[in-house]
C-alpha cells in the first residue's frame, strides 16, 4: 500500500496515480491534455486507445509500455480498469468534483468568517 497523494491502490502494491509527470507524459504522448481526453470520451466513450494510454498513464511510474497497460486492463477487466482509471481522474482533479466545491482558490465558494 502507497500514501502517496493521488494514488489508488489495487492488486497489493500496484496504483493508479495521475501525478504531474504522469500528466506530461500523458500529454507527450498523445497530443493532448488529460482533461481533452475526457471530454473527448464523452463525445466517443469506446475510444479505447485513448481509454488505454489515460490508462498507461495512471500506470507510468511502473514503466510499463502502453501495450503491457492494455494486457493488465485485459488482466483485470474493462470496468475495473475504468473504475480505477476514474478514482484516479478525481484524485487528481478534486476541484472538479461537484461534491468538493470550488478548489481552484478564487475564494468564490468560502464562507466569510465573521470577527
Amino acid at each position: 500500500m502507497t500514501s502517496l497523494r493521488g494514488a489508488v491502490p489495487f492488486a497489493g502494491e500496484r496504483y493508479f496515480r495521475l501525478s504531474t509527470n504522469a500528466l506530461v507524459r500523458y500529454q507527450d504522448a498523445a497530443g493532448e491534455t488529460l482533461l481533452e481526453a475526457m471530454a473527448a470520451l464523452e463525445q466517443s466513450p469506446g475510444d479505447t486507445r485513448r481509454i488505454r494510454r489515460m490508462v498507461w498513464a495512471a500506470l507510468s511510474h511502473e514503466g510499463l509500455t502502453e501495450e503491457a497497460a492494455g494486457d493488465l486492463m485485459d488482466e483485470i477487466g474493462q470496468t475495473e480498469a475504468a473504475r480505477l482509471l476514474g478514482e484516479a481522474i478525481r484524485a487528481a482533479f478534486p476541484q472538479a468534483d461537484p461534491q468538493i466545491g470550488d478548489a481552484g482558490g478564487n475564494g468564490a465558494s468560502r464562507k466569510k468568517r465573521t470577527p
